[in-house]
């Protein structure tokens, strides 16, 4: 059968991952010679889903071997082998499977971006810690103003509310009282841990406990502090060699809004009160005022009409509301729920942005794959150089659970070599390494927890055993390793470091322990900073895999010759250091970044940083 020898083929790329626009790429793919009756190979290639164009391979060389120049425009390629033998074409896909003509095949991916694409350099190599802003720390030089409809909890060792009223609906209503002048009184402790990028939750005024239904995009809420207390901010953090983004929430405002006024809570006269008002045309009425569109069918997040010009000039124009806090010394934005905004409008957000300054950073919230996620049966092109400079990195996050609850190592390799061929290398380098966020369950959760329970009322009470937490931070400390030192920048989510636990959503924004921080944790992450910040092979040195085999996920970052090994061992085999030449040799002295040891091995159940000698 043709299939037995096709399996065999070897598929070679020049140059490999994403390029530049008018880039040649050379495509070779390596038949065995025996094939029986082989009169041609085409490359089969779409490019930006058109229709598919054949190039006919030209063989090269004395060996068995095909190849065609592709000169790319950009946007997205994808491309399969046609071989045509015997009067017969058949297909050779990426998974090594020859058919005839099947389009849900996977194909190969050229992501192809524009030439002159940079992302910010202060970002890369950095460290970022993300704030649920009300659930970390209280200050006495500020006392939060707690609406009508507003609870504040008597103790931050309360329970988040989480029970629904009897609409079924849940309120995020519960506060404790974090603010802005909180995190100023608490700098010092991320300086400590060495972040330099410090992630808030929605800072505008907002009647939740999240703030993501926006109420006033021009205010500063009241709970969290005012102008004075923001600016404050700005420049303490930056006294400290720290950048603050916010979260742009701007796919949807709150019902309770300037814009929307749904209860009267304004003087203005908001969408749902008149026909006539200015934001009238905002959103999308299928019989007004009551039947309107919504995120996700939550009545009280009225969605923004896809591509409204006159939002999209408030949000983007001159003087709108991105170059108000730009100007402001925000570094940039984390753009919420990115695959519901339309192209016009993250190119929008992201000109308003650079103008400001190409310093400043825009990443966008996609759960997948961004280089070539399809969402709402439109394909997106974020990553080719006018929409965002980055992503948060899910599917890392997944694949590293995964991974450490499982000790299966090839969906490490997997997810590694799918960002790395797909993404930009300005984007790779700018990637935020999440492990968990506001969204998901705590990573010590995930990876401690023995069972898993769907009962909100479980889960609220839910607390790990002294087994079940012991094995949760052994495999954290793998977590953030792998988190600090992979391609892109970390992300802590607050209190991750301080051993915090819960289930998703309430449970996983619970205010922050300051009487009960895990200071062996604390020390951990602490020392992985100190190793980031202090070795510049971790700003945008290459990703190169050493080894990946039953548990152990071996690679290096590799920069001007110079190479940092980082390996991940949950197998039960210990092997030696030598085992792995040439990349090891016994001519060299290799030391753990994280020790000062000397290393000779790779132990079993362990993980470490080497290099050469102390850089």
């Amino acid at each position: 059968m043709i299939t037995d020898y096709i399996e065999n083929c070897k598929i070679y790329r020049i140059p490999s991952g994403a390029v530049p626009e008018s880039e040649t790429v050379k495509i070779t793919i390596h038949p065995p010679h025996d094939i029986p009756g082989l009169k041609n190979v085409y490359l089969a290639a779409v490019f930006n889903d058109g229709e598919e164009k054949k190039h006919i391979m030209k063989k090269t060389g004395t060996e068995f071997m095909f190849s065609a120049d592709l000169t790319v425009s950009k946007g997205l390629y994808f491309y399969c082998f046609e071989l045509e033998y015997n009067d017969r074409c058949e297909y050779y896909y990426k998974n090594g499977k020859l058919n005839y003509r099947d389009d849900n095949m996977a194909k190969w991916q050229i992501t192809v971006y524009d030439k002159d694409f940079k992302t910010p350099e202060f970002f890369k190599g950095g460290i970022m810690y993300h704030i649920f802003i009300d659930r970390f720390a209280k200050s006495e030089s500020w006392t939060p103003r707690v609406r009508g409809g507003l609870v504040m909890h008597a103790s931050p060792d309360e329970t988040p509310f989480y029970k629904p009223d009897r609409n079924g609906i849940i309120h995020n209503e519960d506060v404790y009282g974090g603010s802005l002048a909180g995190v100023i009184d608490k700098l010092e402790y991320l300086k400590e841990l060495n972040v330099s990028i410090i992630y808030l939750s929605p800072v505008f005024e907002a009647h939740s406990n999240h703030k993501y239904n926006t109420a006033d995009y021009e205010k500063i809420d009241d709970m969290f502090g005012d102008d004075e207390i923001f600016d404050r901010l700005i420049t303490e953090a930056g006294r400290l060699g720290m950048k603050i983004i916010l979260d742009g929430v701007f796919n949807h405002t709150g019902a309770d809004s300037v814009y929307f006024n749904k209860y009267g809570r304004y003087k203005s006269t908001g969408a749902y009160q008149s026909r006539s008002s200015q934001c009238y045309d905002w959103y999308d009425f299928r019989e007004w005022p009551d039947d309107y569109e919504c995120w996700w069918g939550v009545k009280s997040l009225p969605s923004i009409k896809k591509d409204q010009p006159i939002f999209r000039a408030y949000i983007c124009g001159v003087d709108g509301i991105l170059d108000k806090w730009l100007k402001r010394g925000i570094a940039g934005w984390r753009l919420d729920v990115a695959d519901e905004l339309s192209d016009r409008m993250l190119r929008g957000i992201r000109r308003a942005t650079k103008e400001n300054s190409n310093d400043k950073i825009v990443i966008g919230e996609v759960w997948e794959d961004a280089s070539n996620k399809v969402a709402y049966g439109q394909r997106r092109y974020y990553l080719q150089g006018d929409q965002l400079d980055s992503v948060m990195n899910y599917p890392l996050k997944d694949a590293l659970i995964h991974y450490l609850r499982t000790g299966n190592s090839q969906v490490m390799r997997e997810v590694m070599q799918m960002i790395c061929g797909n993404y930009p290398k300005p984007v790779t380098d700018s990637l935020m390494n999440i492990i968990g966020g506001h969204d998901t369950m705590r990573i010590l959760t995930a990876l401690g927890s023995e069972h898993f329970t769907d009962n909100k009322d479980e889960q609220a009470e839910h607390r790990l055993s002294p087994g079940e937490y012991a094995r949760g931070a052994a495999l954290l400390k793998m977590a953030a390793l792998l988190q600090f030192t992979l391609p892109g920048f970390p992300c802590i989510y607050y209190g991750d470091e301080a051993g915090m636990e819960g289930y998703s959503d309430p449970f996983s924004r619970r205010f922050f322990p300051w009487d009960n921080i895990n200071e062996d944790l604390r020390s951990f992450y602490k020392q992985l900073g100190e190793v980031r910040s202090g070795n510049k092979i971790f700003t945008d040195g290459e990703y190169e895999l050493v080894k990946e085999q039953h548990g152990l996920f071996f690679f290096r970052r590799v920069k001007f010759g110079e190479a940092v090994y980082i390996y991940t061992n949950l197998s039960g085999a210990e092997y030696d250091l030598t085992d792995f030449e040439p990349e090891f040799n016994l001519n060299e002295h290799y030391t753990s970044l994280l020790t000062g040891e000397p290393v000779k091995k790779i132990i079993a159940a362990s993980f470490d940083i080497i290099a050469t000698k102390i850089p």
